[in-house]
């Protein structure tokens, strides 16, 4: 770390929602005492900046629903497919909302494991491209490894979502109708501004991602150029994993990194599931470098809560509910409505704003949000 001050004054950065008094101090990162840091003049701009983008991070996410009806007569039996990269917990957590959602519209759903593999991905649509499926959400997977079977789809007239693959303003694949997703780009640069605020602009971060996976290098680069940009006295490192075999890599390879490089003090997986590969190679190494993630899962939450195992998490609504947000849109594809143009919100939340990891403490506006969708899509019936 840098010349560091010690004084008897408690630390003002508790957490990255704390405001920043005028000058000097920062949590000593990486052990359990506090102390101040007398800021270098570009340290102290840095940190400056970082606070009002902070502010506004950390704030609850308003409800989005749709405010349209649906026809819902002529959807009555349809089946829609949820293909996904791999059946992690957000996955389980998302198809859970979309079956759901599909009940209450008279959907019928099939559940695709696309297991990591390419060849899994295009057998999952050509498979339901066979079955007549009336729509396809499409979470995760690169489109330009199953263009083939995209074509296929948009021959048989099949509307394809592009589900969490992007940021919100990017191009729509061909073969497909839309984008459904949040800006993984921007919460990448989320992450940074809460590891420099944390560490008064002079962490050392890894992230874990995987190249493979277009939305995790969204997040990595998106953190990667906020600290370069803004950040002189930060360092970043990069960990590519292999999407297939995850359970294995990034505990290795993190394992290498920390080796080589000890003044780690920040670990950054880009999804939350990752963390549980973490936290046994941070007690091998004996590290206490903070770990922070993105998606919201309860577990990781309630770690935050219980301040144990990790430190902040880049959270979007209860991931059920962004399965009724997918299935509303796709339902609009199916009856040649135009896409509503949702962009899924995220929320900063550590110790500061976590409360009891609940709903309510994290989005307080989504407890009921069914009723919201319900309400909507019956209201012309």
């Amino acid at each position: 770390m840098k010349s560091l001050k010690h004084t008897a004054v408690g630390a003002l950065f508790l957490g990255a929602s704390l405001a920043l008094s005028a000058c000097t101090a920062a949590t000593d990162v990486g052990s359990d005492d506090t102390s101040d840091r007398t800021l270098s003049a570009s340290a102290q701009e840095c940190v400056d900046g970082v606070q009002a983008r902070l502010a506004a991070a950390t704030a609850p996410s308003e409800l989005i629903a749709p405010t349209a009806p649906l026809d819902l007569a002529a959807l009555q039996g349809d089946t829609i497919w949820f293909i996904t990269v791999t059946m992690n917990q957000f996955s389980v957590d998302m198809v859970e909302g979309v079956e759901e959602a599909a009940e209450a519209a008279g959907m019928k759903v099939v559940r695709f494991d696309g297991q990591g593999m390419t060849n899994r991905f295009n057998e999952g649509i050509e498979q339901a491209v066979a079955q007549k499926a009336a729509g396809i959400i499409l979470v995760g997977i690169d489109p330009s490894v199953v263009s083939s079977a995209l074509a296929s789809a948009e021959a048989a007239g099949i509307p394809v979502q592009n589900t969490l693959n992007s940021d919100p303003d990017d191009a729509v694949p061909s073969g497909m109708y839309g984008n459904l997703t949040a800006d993984f780009s921007a919460d990448g640069a989320m992450a940074a501004d809460w590891v420099m605020a944390d560490s008064g602009c002079a962490g050392n971060l890894a992230i874990i991602s995987s190249t493979s996976v277009t939305v995790w290098d969204y997040l990595a680069q998106g953190a990667k150029s906020q600290i370069e940009s803004e950040c002189p006295d930060c360092t970043v490192t990069i960990i590519d994993v292999d999407v297939a075999n995850v359970a294995t890599d990034v505990g290795s390879q993190l394992q290498t990194t920390l080796q080589r490089q000890p003044d780690i003090d920040y670990i950054f997986p880009v999804w939350d599931s990752a963390v549980t590969y973490v936290d046994p190679v941070l007690a091998a190494a004996n590290s206490k470098a903070k770990v922070l993630s993105r998606d919201g899962l309860q577990p990781n939450l309630d770690a935050i809560a219980g301040g144990s195992g990790q430190d902040m998490d880049i959270a979007t609504p209860p991931a059920g509910w962004i399965g009724w947000l997918a299935v509303d849109d796709l339902a609009r594809a199916i009856l040649g409505e135009s896409a509503p143009g949702y962009v899924i919100p995220t929320r900063v939340v550590d110790a500061d704003n976590v409360g009891d990891a609940s709903v309510e403490s994290i989005a307080p506006e989504y407890s009921d949000y069914q009723a919201a969708f319900v309400s909507a899509w019956s209201s012309a019936q």
